[in-house]
């Protein structure tokens, strides 16, 4: 079994060979079709009012007589309003409940360990 910093070393550089195989296909992609992305696409939004990525696909026939397509609704009534900003309001509060939970975990830290909260303030300055 080869040692932990060799395996370090090994997705390291796998990494490094996927992140330019990706680039090179983005590159030639972008020459050939003018696409930056893999597939097109659209922000659209859906019936709940969520803003979502639409991927384009090829259809046999024009979107106007197709049926299958005409039943994806890309918009949201006037009700959703209500539903989005409750939505939104839940996750401002989640979002504020973390932040204020990590400063009282820093804060409770000082409190124990307040010779490392002050050699931590010497060396910032």
């Amino acid at each position: 079994m080869p040692s932990p910093e060799r395996l370090e070393k090994v997705v390291e550089s796998m990494d490094a060979l996927d992140k330019v195989v990706q680039e090179r296909e983005d590159a030639l992609r972008l020459l050939q079709t003018g696409q930056e992305k893999a597939r097109p696409g659209a922000w659209r939004k859906d019936i709940f009012g969520r803003i979502i990525w639409h991927k384009f696909k090829q259809w046999p026939i024009p979107w106007h007589l197709n049926k299958r397509y005409n039943r994806k609704r890309f918009f949201a009534m006037p009700y959703v309003e209500r539903f989005e900003r409750l939505r939104r309001e839940k996750q401002a509060r989640i979002q504020a409940r973390k932040k204020h939970l990590e400063k009282k975990k820093a804060e409770k830290l000082k409190e124990k360990f307040p010779h490392l909260a002050e050699a931590q303030k010497s060396s910032l300055v």
